[in-house]
């Protein structure tokens, strides 16, 4: 089984669709979400660091990754099976795809 876990800046809301602007990487990253969250072979969890903060904090390759520089430009940080995969932007669609062996082709189409 896959393990994927994202770690996101603090957001008022998962979706994108919220405040000012429409932040189309938070819709993609939704509907990534929203296809591998019922896949038997992929577990896939999203950490807010509003809402979620002690996953922060409890995690020490996250945490370091964090200090490496005084503000939040580490976040997003993506882990794959224990390792980070990726800092400071979310992975494209393909590289879910790499990352899971799982088909997103109706996500990148969105």
């Amino acid at each position: 089984m896959k393990k994927i876990q994202v770690y996101e800046p603090a957001l008022c809301c998962s979706t994108g669709v919220c405040g000012p602007s429409v932040d189309q990487n938070l819709i993609t990253i939704t509907l990534i979400y929203n296809k591998l969250k019922d896949n038997p072979d992929v577990e896939f969890e999203r950490y807010n660091l509003k809402s979620n903060p002690r996953s922060y904090i409890n995690n020490s390759m996250v945490l370091a990754a964090m200090h490496e520089k005084e503000d939040d430009d580490q976040l997003p940080i993506t882990i794959v099976d224990g390792e980070i995969a990726k800092k400071g932007e979310y992975p494209t669609v393909q590289e879910f795809e790499k990352y899971t062996g799982v088909s997103l082709a109706k996500v990148a189409n969105s």
